[in-house]
């Protein structure tokens, strides 16, 4: 009888345990999926209270650059974006031109021409205030 009490007991806690294996590996799988998403937009991505999405642009057509900048919180709330044009000499970035745009609402864009006329690599640094967070973001670099 003992044998028979014991043996259903270790059938009940292997049952129990197995349905704690399966959702681990759901868990896992699902830490994946995000894992690859976060990697095509850059790595993994920290969570913001009042920031909900900011990217940056940048176009390369003829002599100009056309950069783009923007922002999104998750309540209206004040918002400054500054926005950097820059060109990368002797393996650093450097500073060609700053835009700074501000304002209270839910989201806000900024998008600005320059001309360059300096071969060699450029991108857009992103520098955003949100609701008192600080968030930066970089465009992909584009060549002239």
């Amino acid at each position: 009888m003992k044998r028979k009490v014991a043996t259903i007991v270790a059938m009940v806690c292997l049952v129990l345990s197995m349905s704690t294996v399966s959702h681990a590996a759901e868990v896992e799988r699902s830490s994946e999926v995000n894992a690859n998403v976060a990697e095509e937009v850059g790595g993994i991505q920290p969570f913001y209270v009042n920031t909900s999405n900011i990217s940056a642009g940048l176009k390369i057509e003829g002599n100009t650059a056309y950069c783009l900048a923007e922002v999104f919180a998750k309540k209206v709330c004040d918002i400054q974006i500054i926005m950097q044009l820059q060109h990368k000499e002797n393996g650093s970035w450097v500073n060609k031109v700053s835009w700074v745009t501000s304002g209270t609402a839910g989201s806000r864009s900024s998008s600005q021409s320059y001309h360059i006329f300096e071969k060699g690599s450029y991108r857009v640094h992103v520098i955003a205030t949100v609701g008192g967070e600080k968030v930066t973001c970089n465009s992909v670099t584009k060549t002239y």
